[in-house]
């Protein structure tokens, strides 16, 4: 027998919504004025709440989610269309008093689970900015928000604030379109790209300034000598020896990457690394099996774009050798081989 919420005792009605999950939480909030102040009383709170955009069925959709560890958890979806079906018309209130004139779809899923979106002609920039402040005010959301674009929307790029974390999807992306992201989401502190980059980075593009950087495509040297951030990831690179020989000359020397704390490259399949060039340029220590204590046993990282768990490496092994940064002493860790190439700054 189904039960009134708004009829329950209103502690009550807000430990029941405690336990909804993130999309029924959300048609909860826009039933009514007094089921909107229900939830908020549930006091239902998230770290981070992703929005995705992107184009489907020759409209730009936008859907807004909770991620946990990598694991999607849909809130609601927004499809901007020309016109609605005019029989079938609903009127959301969003919370913060924007009225919204909507077609209302619901499917089930193969696995059982109901979904649903929102379609809607309102202005598009508005229509976003009411879903966010929206979504803001019923999970009380405590960390910045993350955005997904696939690189085949239409027109404007979405209206959301406070964007800290950028991924970029989709077959490839020109760099200017790059650096328009960039611009329009200003000191994201994590940028993914899973596209093929097209077209040269300016040395004064935003792009080099984020702090952590993830490319998951083809590239070249290009992308890290004017990198002044933290961690950098490239899962396809195409470099010479002496191209990781001068990055590594210019951080023992304390030229550059003074904010640095791990980089990692993972070689394009075709290209190999001759790993006696790079041992032979600089100056090593090999782990020594005798005094273990010489070097800590783990070194822990906290890298977005690897997820919201800290990432452990230990380093009491062969493979790691050890160098250091001749004006301060400042300790690094070094791994590589024919495909792989990692290094690990030890901030002590």
């Amino acid at each position: 027998m189904p039960i009134n919420l708004l009829k329950l005792p209103l502690l009550v009605g807000a430990m029941v919504v405690s336990e909804l999950d993130y999309k029924e939480v959300f048609l909860l909030s826009i039933n009514s004025r007094r089921a909107y102040y229900l939830v908020k009383t549930a006091r239902v709170t998230v770290s981070k709440i992703t929005f995705r955009f992107e184009e489907c069925c020759g409209f730009n959709t936008f859907a807004i989610a909770v991620l946990i560890n990598k694991k999607w958890f849909p809130v609601t979806s927004l499809l901007h269309v020309y016109k609605l079906a005019l029989d079938d018309v609903m009127t959301v209130n969003l919370g913060l008093g924007y009225e919204v004139y909507t077609n209302f779809d619901w499917w089930r899923e193969d696995n059982g689970v109901f979904n649903h979106r929102i379609e809607c002609v309102n202005e598009p920039m508005a229509i976003q900015k009411a879903f966010q402040d929206h979504i803001n005010s019923i999970f009380h959301c405590s960390e910045n928000n993350k955005l997904s674009l696939s690189t085949k929307w239409k027109g404007s790029l979405p209206n959301i604030t406070n964007v800290k974390e950028v991924e970029i999807e989709d077959y490839y992306v020109d760099s200017p379109i790059l650096t328009r992201i960039l611009t329009k989401y200003p000191d994201p502190h994590t940028l993914s790209v899973e596209s093929n980059i097209v077209g040269e980075i300016p040395k004064d593009s935003p792009f080099f300034q984020v702090e952590n950087i993830a490319i998951q495509s083809r590239c070249g040297p290009d992308y890290f000598p004017n990198f002044v951030g933290r961690n950098m990831c490239l899962r396809r690179a195409i470099l010479t020896e002496q191209d990781l020989i001068q990055f590594l000359q210019k951080w023992i020397s304390n030229e550059a990457y003074h904010n640095l704390e791990t980089f990692s490259i993972n070689m394009d399949p075709l290209h190999i690394l001759n790993q006696d060039l790079i041992r032979q340029a600089i100056e090593f220590e090999e782990y020594d099996p005798e005094v273990p204590e010489k070097r800590p046993e783990f070194l822990t990282f906290d890298i977005p774009y690897r997820g919201s768990t800290p990432t452990k490496y230990r380093l009491r092994n062969w493979s790691f050798i050890e160098i250091k940064r001749i004006t301060d002493g400042k300790r690094a860790f070094l791994s590589f081989d024919l495909f792989y190439f990692q290094l690990l700054v030890y901030n002590n």
